[in-house]
């Protein structure tokens, strides 16, 4: 009996992908997609929110006087 072909060659001589490859170049390719919309989303966050503004809306922590003078 003559062993089973695991590797499938089409007319041009080219190796096609298995289920398993395509499964895993489709895996990465999300990630990476998902990576890229993450770092697009938090730059457009970034630009648009200023973050600095929200921190200092209680005023400056100690007030000119030190650490000590805040809880006097």
């Amino acid at each position: 009996m003559a062993p089973a072909k695991d590797r499938i060659i089409d007319a041009d001589g080219r190796r096609r992908l298995t289920r398993s490859e395509k499964i895993g170049l489709g895996s990465v390719a999300t990630l990476v997609g998902v990576a890229v919309l993450g770092v697009v989303a938090g730059l457009l966050l970034d630009r648009l929110l200023d973050f600095d503004d929200a921190l200092d809306a209680g005023g400056e922590w100690d007030e000119g006087g030190g650490v000590g003078t805040r809880w006097q």
